[in-house]
Protein backbone atom coordinates (compact mmCIF):
# COMPACT_ATOMS: atom_id res chain seq x y z
CA UNK A 1 0.00 0.00 0.00
CA UNK A 2 2.76 2.13 0.89
CA UNK A 3 4.39 1.67 -2.61
CA UNK A 4 1.41 2.45 -4.07
CA UNK A 5 0.78 5.65 -2.66
CA UNK A 6 4.45 6.43 -3.16
CA UNK A 7 4.00 5.24 -6.70
CA UNK A 8 0.96 7.83 -7.08
CA UNK A 9 2.81 11.16 -5.34
CA UNK A 10 5.60 10.44 -7.56
CA UNK A 11 3.05 10.44 -10.69
CA UNK A 12 1.00 13.77 -9.66
CA UNK A 13 4.73 15.38 -8.62
CA UNK A 14 5.71 14.88 -12.28
CA UNK A 15 2.71 16.16 -13.93
CA UNK A 16 2.69 19.22 -11.59
CA UNK A 17 6.41 20.04 -11.50
CA UNK A 18 6.35 22.25 -14.76
CA UNK A 19 2.76 23.08 -15.06
CA UNK A 20 1.82 26.51 -15.18
CA UNK A 21 -1.94 27.98 -13.22
CA UNK A 22 -3.92 30.28 -14.35
CA UNK A 23 -6.98 31.91 -12.45
CA UNK A 24 -9.34 34.49 -13.97
CA UNK A 25 -12.70 34.17 -15.64
CA UNK A 26 -15.27 35.56 -18.09
CA UNK A 27 -18.48 37.98 -17.97
CA UNK A 28 -21.19 37.59 -20.81
CA UNK A 29 -24.39 39.30 -21.16
CA UNK A 30 -27.29 38.82 -23.95
CA UNK A 31 -30.58 40.01 -24.52
CA UNK A 32 -33.22 39.27 -27.19
CA UNK A 33 -36.58 40.32 -27.85
CA UNK A 34 -39.35 38.31 -29.35
CA UNK A 35 -42.25 40.51 -30.72
CA UNK A 36 -45.81 39.35 -31.37
CA UNK A 37 -49.34 39.87 -29.84
CA UNK A 38 -47.03 38.92 -26.89
CA UNK A 39 -43.91 40.58 -26.72
CA UNK A 40 -41.05 38.58 -24.55
CA UNK A 41 -37.88 40.38 -23.92
CA UNK A 42 -34.74 38.33 -22.04
CA UNK A 43 -31.81 39.61 -20.59
CA UNK A 44 -28.71 37.25 -19.49
CA UNK A 45 -25.95 37.87 -17.37
CA UNK A 46 -23.21 35.59 -16.25
CA UNK A 47 -19.97 35.70 -14.28
CA UNK A 48 -17.82 32.73 -14.57
CA UNK A 49 -14.99 32.26 -12.12
CA UNK A 50 -12.15 29.96 -13.67
CA UNK A 51 -8.93 27.97 -12.16
CA UNK A 52 -6.60 26.12 -13.75
CA UNK A 53 -2.95 24.49 -14.89
CA UNK A 54 -1.31 23.50 -17.85
CA UNK A 55 0.03 20.71 -17.87
CA UNK A 56 2.90 20.63 -20.69
CA UNK A 57 2.69 22.60 -24.12
CA UNK A 58 -0.55 21.18 -25.44
CA UNK A 59 -2.67 19.74 -22.15
CA UNK A 60 -4.05 21.63 -19.05
CA UNK A 61 -6.60 20.51 -16.74
CA UNK A 62 -9.42 23.77 -15.04
CA UNK A 63 -12.26 24.05 -13.10
CA UNK A 64 -15.29 26.95 -14.14
CA UNK A 65 -17.84 28.03 -11.78
CA UNK A 66 -20.77 29.59 -13.22
CA UNK A 67 -23.94 31.85 -11.95
CA UNK A 68 -26.31 32.56 -14.33
CA UNK A 69 -29.12 35.50 -13.93
CA UNK A 70 -32.08 35.30 -16.61
CA UNK A 71 -34.81 38.51 -16.56
CA UNK A 72 -37.98 37.87 -18.75
CA UNK A 73 -40.83 40.90 -19.21
CA UNK A 74 -43.69 39.91 -21.18
CA UNK A 75 -45.76 42.25 -22.57
CA UNK A 76 -49.41 41.87 -23.92
CA UNK A 77 -52.22 44.35 -24.47
CA UNK A 78 -49.64 46.95 -22.63
CA UNK A 79 -49.58 44.79 -19.73
CA UNK A 80 -46.17 43.73 -17.96
CA UNK A 81 -44.83 40.85 -16.41
CA UNK A 82 -41.46 39.93 -15.57
CA UNK A 83 -39.63 36.80 -13.80
CA UNK A 84 -36.41 35.89 -13.21
CA UNK A 85 -34.21 32.40 -12.59
CA UNK A 86 -30.92 31.87 -11.53
CA UNK A 87 -28.52 28.69 -12.43
CA UNK A 88 -25.47 27.62 -10.77
CA UNK A 89 -22.88 25.88 -12.67
CA UNK A 90 -19.94 22.93 -12.22
CA UNK A 91 -17.82 22.54 -15.41
CA UNK A 92 -14.16 20.39 -15.04
CA UNK A 93 -12.69 20.50 -18.53
CA UNK A 94 -9.55 19.20 -20.20
CA UNK A 95 -7.85 21.75 -22.45
CA UNK A 96 -5.72 20.98 -25.66
CA UNK A 97 -3.79 24.44 -27.68
CA UNK A 98 -4.35 23.34 -30.85
CA UNK A 99 -2.28 26.39 -32.19
CA UNK A 100 -0.07 29.42 -30.91
CA UNK A 101 0.61 32.03 -33.49
CA UNK A 102 2.53 34.61 -32.17
CA UNK A 103 0.85 36.01 -29.22
CA UNK A 104 -1.85 34.22 -29.36
CA UNK A 105 -3.25 30.77 -28.34
CA UNK A 106 -6.09 28.56 -30.04
CA UNK A 107 -7.35 26.16 -27.71
CA UNK A 108 -10.27 23.51 -27.06
CA UNK A 109 -11.99 22.98 -24.01
CA UNK A 110 -13.89 19.81 -23.36
CA UNK A 111 -16.04 18.73 -20.24
CA UNK A 112 -18.41 17.70 -18.28
CA UNK A 113 -21.49 20.24 -17.06
CA UNK A 114 -23.70 19.99 -14.00
CA UNK A 115 -25.92 23.30 -13.54
CA UNK A 116 -28.81 23.16 -11.40
CA UNK A 117 -31.52 26.29 -11.89
CA UNK A 118 -34.01 28.07 -9.71
CA UNK A 119 -37.13 30.68 -9.48
CA UNK A 120 -39.46 31.71 -7.02
CA UNK A 121 -42.68 29.78 -7.18
CA UNK A 122 -40.99 27.51 -9.68
CA UNK A 123 -39.29 23.46 -9.32
CA UNK A 124 -35.69 23.69 -10.04
CA UNK A 125 -34.33 22.70 -13.83
CA UNK A 126 -30.85 20.45 -14.07
CA UNK A 127 -28.83 20.57 -17.24
CA UNK A 128 -26.06 17.79 -17.05
CA UNK A 129 -24.25 16.61 -20.05
CA UNK A 130 -20.51 17.30 -21.92
CA UNK A 131 -19.26 20.08 -23.51
CA UNK A 132 -16.67 21.07 -26.23
CA UNK A 133 -15.95 24.95 -26.42
CA UNK A 134 -13.32 26.19 -28.58
CA UNK A 135 -11.50 29.34 -27.74
CA UNK A 136 -8.39 31.81 -28.17
CA UNK A 137 -6.58 33.30 -25.49
CA UNK A 138 -3.82 36.91 -26.36
CA UNK A 139 -0.77 36.94 -24.17
CA UNK A 140 -1.04 40.75 -23.40
CA UNK A 141 2.79 39.93 -21.10
CA UNK A 142 3.70 36.88 -19.16
CA UNK A 143 1.35 37.44 -16.78
CA UNK A 144 -1.80 38.69 -18.15
CA UNK A 145 -4.35 37.29 -20.80
CA UNK A 146 -7.47 37.98 -22.88
CA UNK A 147 -9.94 35.28 -23.36
CA UNK A 148 -12.20 34.49 -25.76
CA UNK A 149 -14.60 31.79 -25.81
CA UNK A 150 -17.45 30.30 -28.06
CA UNK A 151 -20.06 28.94 -25.20
CA UNK A 152 -20.59 25.22 -25.30
CA UNK A 153 -20.84 25.08 -28.83
CA UNK A 154 -21.38 21.30 -29.01
CA UNK A 155 -23.31 19.85 -25.71
CA UNK A 156 -24.64 16.40 -25.64
CA UNK A 157 -26.57 15.71 -22.62
CA UNK A 158 -29.90 15.80 -20.18
CA UNK A 159 -32.23 18.60 -19.84
CA UNK A 160 -34.63 19.25 -17.05
CA UNK A 161 -36.67 22.34 -17.67
CA UNK A 162 -38.31 24.03 -14.64
CA UNK A 163 -42.07 23.85 -14.08
CA UNK A 164 -44.24 25.86 -11.65
CA UNK A 165 -43.99 24.10 -8.16
CA UNK A 166 -47.59 23.99 -7.40
CA UNK A 167 -50.43 21.28 -6.94
CA UNK A 168 -51.57 19.37 -10.20
CA UNK A 169 -48.74 21.12 -12.57
CA UNK A 170 -47.54 18.96 -15.46
CA UNK A 171 -44.26 17.16 -15.05
CA UNK A 172 -41.35 19.18 -16.17
CA UNK A 173 -40.34 18.55 -19.77
CA UNK A 174 -37.13 16.41 -20.11
CA UNK A 175 -34.99 16.23 -23.08
CA UNK A 176 -31.56 13.96 -24.21
CA UNK A 177 -29.83 14.45 -27.27
CA UNK A 178 -26.87 16.18 -29.05
CA UNK A 179 -27.41 20.10 -29.28
CA UNK A 180 -25.59 23.01 -31.67
CA UNK A 181 -27.31 25.79 -30.12
CA UNK A 182 -26.85 28.69 -27.51
CA UNK A 183 -29.71 28.66 -25.39
CA UNK A 184 -28.73 25.21 -24.00
CA UNK A 185 -28.30 26.81 -20.06
CA UNK A 186 -25.04 26.84 -18.51
CA UNK A 187 -23.01 30.27 -19.72
CA UNK A 188 -24.60 30.46 -22.82
CA UNK A 189 -25.53 34.52 -22.45
CA UNK A 190 -24.96 34.15 -25.96
CA UNK A 191 -22.07 32.29 -27.69
CA UNK A 192 -19.37 34.95 -27.27
CA UNK A 193 -17.68 35.76 -23.85
CA UNK A 194 -14.50 37.74 -22.68
CA UNK A 195 -12.07 37.10 -19.83
CA UNK A 196 -9.07 37.94 -18.03
CA UNK A 197 -6.79 35.42 -16.59
CA UNK A 198 -3.63 35.58 -14.64
CA UNK A 199 -0.65 33.35 -15.06
CA UNK A 200 1.61 32.05 -12.52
Amino acid sequence: MKKILLTALVAVAALTANAQGYIGGTLGFGSSKTPGATEVTTNRFTIAPEVGYSLDEKWGLGLRLGYTYNKNKSTTAGVSTEATSSTFNVEPYARYQALTWGKANIFVDGGVNLGVSSAKNMKSGLDLGVFITPGIAFNLNEKFSLVARVNRLFFFGYTKQQVADVAGAPDAPTSFGFDVNENNGGFNVGRLTFGLYYNF
